[in-house]
């Protein structure tokens, strides 16, 4: 591996580092009760659809809390579906 594919592999490994560090306050903040913590951890896994069957959240809630974690900066969007950083 080349000196520089080494570098750029650590940088990006510190990026990572930072992101996370940057993402527990928000994390904790928002993410208060066990099925916000069980929607988060699926989201990207699981169907929308399973996620309303795992939760009990409607598809309008789960929808809203997308969006209010993207602006936290806790999830991205991906074309129709949104997913955790570096996931």
């Amino acid at each position: 591996m080349s000196e520089e594919t080494e570098a750029l592999g650590r940088i990006e490994a510190l990026l990572r580092s930072l992101v996370r560090i940057s993402l527990t306050e928000p994390a904790s903040r928002l993410l208060t009760d066990e099925r916000l913590r069980d929607l988060y951890e699926d989201t990207g896994k699981l169907k929308r659809t399973e996620l309303e069957r795992k939760t009990g959240f409607s598809a309008g809630k789960i929808s809203g809390l997308w969006a209010d974690w993207e602006r936290a900066g806790l999830l991205v969007k991906d074309g129709k579906t949104y997913r955790k950083p570096f996931e």
